[in-house]
Protein backbone atom coordinates (compact mmCIF):
# COMPACT_ATOMS: atom_id res chain seq x y z
CA UNK A 1 0.00 0.00 0.00
CA UNK A 2 2.93 2.05 0.68
CA UNK A 3 4.08 2.22 -2.97
CA UNK A 4 0.64 4.51 -3.53
CA UNK A 5 1.92 7.51 -1.57
CA UNK A 6 2.77 10.70 -3.71
CA UNK A 7 1.04 9.15 -6.16
CA UNK A 8 -1.75 10.84 -8.90
CA UNK A 9 -5.27 10.97 -9.00
CA UNK A 10 -7.89 12.65 -11.74
CA UNK A 11 -11.25 13.40 -11.58
CA UNK A 12 -12.76 13.65 -14.83
CA UNK A 13 -16.24 15.50 -15.85
CA UNK A 14 -18.55 12.79 -16.75
CA UNK A 15 -17.63 10.63 -19.80
CA UNK A 16 -15.78 13.42 -21.32
CA UNK A 17 -12.45 12.89 -20.27
CA UNK A 18 -12.03 16.19 -19.21
CA UNK A 19 -9.60 16.79 -16.21
CA UNK A 20 -11.29 18.84 -13.40
CA UNK A 21 -9.50 17.55 -10.61
CA UNK A 22 -5.56 16.09 -9.72
CA UNK A 23 -4.70 14.86 -6.36
CA UNK A 24 -2.24 13.40 -4.74
CA UNK A 25 -2.01 10.29 -2.36
CA UNK A 26 -0.94 11.61 1.09
CA UNK A 27 -1.34 8.81 3.46
CA UNK A 28 -2.61 5.10 2.95
CA UNK A 29 -3.47 3.12 6.15
CA UNK A 30 -5.19 -0.29 6.64
CA UNK A 31 -8.40 0.85 5.80
CA UNK A 32 -8.22 4.16 4.30
CA UNK A 33 -6.46 6.37 1.90
CA UNK A 34 -5.98 10.11 2.15
CA UNK A 35 -6.08 12.20 -1.05
CA UNK A 36 -5.25 16.18 -1.14
CA UNK A 37 -7.68 17.35 -4.24
CA UNK A 38 -5.61 20.77 -3.24
CA UNK A 39 -8.90 22.68 -1.92
CA UNK A 40 -9.40 19.61 0.95
CA UNK A 41 -8.22 16.35 1.76
CA UNK A 42 -10.96 13.38 1.26
CA UNK A 43 -10.24 10.31 3.18
CA UNK A 44 -11.88 7.12 1.40
CA UNK A 45 -11.83 3.76 2.48
CA UNK A 46 -10.38 1.26 0.71
CA UNK A 47 -13.14 -0.73 -0.99
CA UNK A 48 -14.53 3.00 -2.40
CA UNK A 49 -11.47 4.53 -3.39
CA UNK A 50 -11.52 4.00 -7.60
CA UNK A 51 -8.57 5.40 -8.58
CA UNK A 52 -5.41 3.97 -10.17
CA UNK A 53 -2.77 6.09 -8.79
CA UNK A 54 -0.12 7.29 -10.94
CA UNK A 55 3.50 8.69 -11.13
CA UNK A 56 4.26 12.05 -12.93
CA UNK A 57 5.78 10.10 -15.52
CA UNK A 58 2.51 7.79 -16.02
CA UNK A 59 0.17 10.72 -15.93
CA UNK A 60 1.80 12.71 -18.43
CA UNK A 61 1.57 9.31 -21.09
CA UNK A 62 -1.84 8.89 -19.79
CA UNK A 63 -3.31 12.14 -19.89
CA UNK A 64 -1.19 14.02 -21.54
CA UNK A 65 -3.36 14.71 -24.73
CA UNK A 66 -6.55 15.43 -22.42
CA UNK A 67 -8.47 18.74 -21.86
CA UNK A 68 -8.17 20.44 -18.42
CA UNK A 69 -10.27 22.98 -16.75
CA UNK A 70 -8.75 25.94 -16.09
CA UNK A 71 -8.59 24.84 -11.82
CA UNK A 72 -6.75 21.40 -13.18
CA UNK A 73 -4.29 23.33 -14.93
CA UNK A 74 -3.92 25.47 -12.33
CA UNK A 75 -3.57 22.68 -10.00
CA UNK A 76 -0.98 20.81 -12.47
CA UNK A 77 1.04 24.06 -12.25
CA UNK A 78 1.21 23.41 -8.62
CA UNK A 79 2.59 20.09 -8.54
CA UNK A 80 4.90 20.93 -10.72
CA UNK A 81 3.18 18.90 -14.49
CA UNK A 82 4.14 19.53 -17.36
CA UNK A 83 0.83 19.95 -19.36
CA UNK A 84 1.48 20.60 -23.24
CA UNK A 85 -0.84 23.44 -24.75
CA UNK A 86 -3.10 22.91 -27.48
Amino acid sequence: MSQMLNKLCVKTFNNTNVITEIGVVKKVNSRTIHVDWGKKVWIYQNRDFRWIPLTAEEFGEKYGKNKFSPEALARAAELGLDIPKG
